[in-house]
């Protein structure tokens, strides 16, 4: 196989070796997820002019949206489906959409940096979005998008395991394939070509959270996919409540009895701190 072959000669053919193993980490269906452009039961698909690589996005409700649902990396908006459910039923309007290269948008990979600017795109064009639920890896997208913009509504982030930093997935990912040492650095060289920032620039600790923001993380202290030590280093910073939810898993958080509390509890919150003229425009 050629990508056996370049991780033994990275040495030999470092550039072919990075642009190969860079291929296999940034691809998006690696779960052999057909695209599906299907528009969910009861949403109406909004076309996303303008944005690179997301056609349309998703929402459920005739007011402005309030609550953004992001999906993690290699799924697409469908796994957000319970997430749309609980805030549906608080009489919210929620809005979702398939990441660069993820569900029915185009492409087989997709970079940090494009998620970042599609989720940057929606929050400019919907300011009336409050609260953003993210899971996995699209924890860091939405704090790097919040990070860059001046002006956003957001008041509050429910992180369903969430990845801290993409150095992190990286270097779990290099182990997990025993891939030598100088291959992930070939890696990190190629997605700072792509990117334009280094692989280190996309991490929670160094981005930032509003110190106004109400943060709740939902992490299985057991999860395979994902280490709750990432959620640790998140909450770390004081800015972000951490509740540990053994034998849900990495995916089974976003259906979990928890995630629907804690989403009930910000929802709740969000309206109670509403002031008379921001409930009458909703």
């Amino acid at each position: 196989m050629l990508a056996s072959a370049t991780a033994r000669g990275h040495r030999v053919v470092p550039r072919l070796a990075g642009q190969v193993h860079t291929a296999m980490f940034v691809n998006t269906r690696s779960l052999d997820r057909s695209p599906s452009d299907m528009c969910p039961l009861a949403a109406r698909r909004i076309e996303m002019t303008g944005v690179h690589r997301v056609a349309s996005a998703y929402q459920w409700g005739s007011r402005d949206p309030s609550v953004l649902a992001l999906h993690g990396w290699g799924t697409d908006s469908t796994t957000m489906t319970a997430v749309v459910d609980v805030a549906v039923a608080h009489g919210e309007s929620v809005l979702c959409f398939d990441a660069p290269g993820h569900g029915a948008s185009r492409g087989s990979q997709a970079t940090m940096i494009e998620y970042v600017e599609a989720v940057d795109a929606v929050l400019q064009r919907f300011p009336s979005i409050q609260t953003v639920v993210a899971h996995s890896l699209s924890a860091i997208a939405v704090v790097a998008a919040l990070a860059r913009s001046e002006a956003s509504g957001v008041r509050s982030l429910l992180l369903l395991a969430p990845v801290c930093s993409l150095t992190g997935v990286l270097d779990r990912w290099a182990v997990q394939r025993r891939l030598p040492t100088g291959v992930a650095v070939l890696i990190a060289k190629e997605l700072h070509r792509r990117d334009g920032v280094p692989v280190s620039h996309w991490d929670i600790r160094t981005l930032g959270i509003d110190a106004t923001m109400q943060v709740c993380i939902l992490h299985d202290p057991q999860d395979c996919s994902i280490p709750v030590s990432d959620a640790l280093e998140i909450a770390a910073g004081g800015r972000a409540h951490l509740v540990e939810v053994p034998g849900v898993g990495h995916h089974g958080v976003l259906r979990s009895e928890q995630m629907r509390a804690a989403l009930s509890s910000l929802l709740v919150a969000q309206d109670f701190d509403q002031s008379p003229s921001r409930k009458a425009v909703r």
